[in-house]
């Protein structure tokens, strides 16, 4: 017999879903589109993006809103909120050459400091610039948003069973 596990804060982001679309993601954007370019690479990362982000960000919440008490219970609502910030940021990144410039640099801004620790280690004469990420916007890459429904399904399962109504006597 199998018991199920209290869900932690972020513990969404251990499930095996969501560990397969990170690892898929870090594969994809370092590996096969080096190797491969074509539309299903491009396709495969906003998959992967869109099926874990949202738990991702419900992990980040769960994490500042916890008290540390063993009453935990992740929030239908948050992750509802989480999935559908998602979808809104993902579809303005596809449309519009604001928003993307946006994603361009705010992500060159978060991967700064792993290169500024790169340039450390190897001896650097140099401290790397911050610079923006690579990025096309498409709206054909809308076509990968119903991979949201991921998110909602594993994430959903950590939540409370919604409460059923009482069949009247």
């Amino acid at each position: 017999m199998t018991t199920a596990r209290r869900p932690t804060p972020g513990s969404a982001m251990l499930h095996p879903v969501t560990v397969a679309a990170v690892a898929l993601l870090i594969l994809n954007d370092h590996v096969f589109k080096a190797q491969w370019p074509s539309w299903w690479t491009g396709k495969l990362s906003d998959v992967a993006g869109l099926a874990m982000f949202p738990l991702l960000l419900q992990g980040l919440w769960e994490h500042l809103t916890a008290r540390g008490g063993a009453d935990f219970q992740p929030s239908r609502a948050a992750l509802h909120a989480c999935v559908l910030l998602t979808g809104l940021c993902f579809s303005a990144i596809q449309v519009s050459a604001i928003a993307g410039d946006g994603w361009r640099w705010g992500l060159g801004l978060l991967q700064w400091p792993v290169r500024a620790a790169w340039a450390h280690v190897m001896d650097a004469p140099w401290h790397p610039r911050v610079l923006p990420v690579a990025h096309v916007a498409d709206a054909e890459d809308l076509l990968a948003l119903p991979a949201l429904w991921v998110a909602m399904k594993v994430g959903g399962q950590r939540c409370a069973p919604r409460a059923t109504l009482a069949a009247p006597a």
